[in-house]
């Protein structure tokens, strides 16, 4: 069974960033992907910093034919009943970062456009809230038609054996309320539209229940009547000036999102949703986000990593536990040539060991030195946490070993040799710029 990307289903988090990107139009789009695939996978899926990956069909297509299920495709503009319409805001990269506190989710998502600045650029985006009890800004309990948690799953993500299993169509729309007019109707009036209580958030009996309410125009049900369920994950957004929803959902199938909207907008059977009198979107896209084999963010067999660390001449002197201890803590990450792998001037969280390929040492406008396989760089600004002394670019499709500051400590600490080499790394290259004359 494929993994998901955790953060579909992370609970707990309370700020958000959403946003999208297009590619530049001068690189190539299959390498370009697979740089995009290598954003760093938050291990923790409650409470910490989650991060959720997803890609337009044309994308997805070149990185993984075999893998792209066969609905997969851009969103398409919706005109619906009483000039209601949908826009078609289509971008390649759709990219959600969640946690718990707003400015570790502004420092992870600088961190993510950065890391992809040389192939993508941002298009749009947009930072969220939790609203007091996950409620929407017009008050009511947003997510209540949601699958139980431990069911989510049979609802977002492709089932088994077939293209692209363990992933998820995308919806992302962004709607704009018009707070000023439904805060006009009363109590009774505002739950009419929406099918349900305010303060409690119980559906209507179907007596009390207009058809034309939110709830009963998102509901869809297959041939035998049974509702055919997505995962909402929308929050709210805004300023004083301008504020909504950002809705986001994750569904099996693309033929959800597609019934959905068609009933929403009146497409289905000549009647709209009437919460479309007070909110209407302004994006729309639609994406894939892959299971984690697929972004090639599944680990590595350990023994597999042990057999890569043991070629390297810095862990050479490290014991088979040693070398277990250092395997656990390490990721193998893929870069085509021209990658971007840290930039001089810049806060650093990670250091590398060059597995196959070779990389640029560059300083303003200098090329200092070529790296090859069993170099390593990045040690100098994690031991003094400053910033990044240099830039190092990839001269060709490279390999590496990616070891996090936290985990990079913790390597220092366990073996000695291996603190001792690093030294003399930095104290050979610290001697490098220094004049000859101030050499002691």
């Amino acid at each position: 069974m494929r993994l998901p990307q955790f953060g579909i289903f992370a609970q707990g988090t309370v700020a958000h960033e959403f946003i999208e990107f297009d590619l530049r139009p001068e690189v190539d789009k299959a390498a370009a992907g697979r740089l995009i695939t290598q954003l760093q996978q938050p291990q923790v899926a409650a409470g910490g910093v989650n991060l959720v990956i997803a890609f337009g069909a044309d994308l997805w297509r070149q990185l993984a034919p075999d893998e792209a299920p066969a609905s997969l495709g851009p969103f398409r503009e919706i005109a619906g009943l009483d000039k209601r319409r949908a826009p078609a805001t289509q971008h390649d990269v759709f990219v959600w970062i969640s946690g718990s506190s707003s400015d570790v989710v502004f420092e992870h998502s600088r961190a993510a456009v950065s890391a992809i600045s040389d192939v993508a650029v941002v298009a749009t985006e947009q930072a969220c809230f939790v609203h007091r009890d996950s409620r929407d800004l017009t008050g009511f309990i947003d997510g209540t038609k949601n699958p139980p948690l431990l069911e989510a799953p049979l609802a977002a993500l492709v089932p088994p054996g077939e293209p692209g299993a363990g992933g998820s169509h995308v919806l992302a729309m962004r709607w704009v309320h018009d707070l000023a007019r439904f805060e006009t109707l009363s109590q009774a009036e505002q739950e009419q539209v929406f099918g349900r209580t305010k303060p409690d958030s119980v559906e209507l009996d179907d007596e009390r229940k207009p058809a034309n309410a939110h709830i009963a125009r998102v509901e869809i049900l297959d041939d035998h009547g049974d509702e055919l369920e997505i995962y909402r994950r929308g929050v709210p957004y805004g300023t004083i000036a301008e504020h909504g929803i950002y809705f986001v959902a994750f569904a099996a199938d693309r033929e959800r999102f597609d019934r959905m909207l068609a009933r929403i907008f009146g497409l289905a059977d000549g009647m709209r949703d009437r919460l479309t009198d007070f909110s209407r979107p302004v994006t729309g896209a639609m994406y894939f986000a892959p299971p984690l084999t697929l972004l090639g963010l599944k680990e590595i067999p350990l023994h597999e990593s042990e057999e890569i660390l043991r070629k390297i001449p810095l862990f050479d002197r490290c014991s088979a536990q040693q070398l277990r201890f250092i395997a656990s803590r390490v990721r193998s990450r893929e870069y085509p040539a021209g990658a971007t792998l840290c930039k001089q001037g810049q806060g650093a969280d990670e250091f590398f060991v060059i597995v196959d390929g070779s990389a640029q040492v560059r300083r303003d406008a200098s090329i200092l030195r070529t790296m090859g396989p069993g170099d390593f760089f990045g040690e100098i600004a994690l031991i003094d946490e400053g910033p990044r002394t240099a830039t190092v670019v990839s001269s060709s499709p490279m390999r590496c070993l990616v070891i996090e500051s936290q985990q990079f400590r913790s390597v220092l600490g366990q073996n000695a040799d291996i603190a001792v080499h690093i030294l003399d790394a930095v104290t050979q290259r610290l001697r490098a710029l220094l004049p000859h004359d101030s050499e002691a």
